[in-house]
């Protein structure tokens, strides 16, 4: 019995793991300070992002989104959904 109390505890601490991934979040200007480790995206955000700008080899910014952000004039945006999946592009 206690078996099936502590499973029924674990379970929903990892399967909201999967469901609120961790996502790098930063702007291209504080990369360094603030890129540094994925942080929990907001609960109802569920994508991570990253969105280039003009040469498409810099990043502008990464971050978390409810979807896939549209891309602007000049702008490319690549989206994933799993926990750190937004770390090299």
């Amino acid at each position: 019995m206690k078996t099936l109390l502590l499973a029924l505890m674990v379970v929903p601490l990892v399967c909201q793991d999967s469901v609120y991934p961790d996502c790098y979040q930063c702007t291209g200007e504080n990369c360094w300070y603030r890129c540094l480790g994925p942080r929990k995206c907001p609960i109802g955000e569920r994508i991570c992002y990253t969105l280039y700008k003009d040469d498409g080899k810099r990043f502008y910014a990464k971050g978390c989104a409810r979807s896939c952000l549209s891309a602007g004039p000049g702008e490319t945006v690549n989206c994933c959904f799993y926990s750190g999946c937004n770390r090299l592009y």
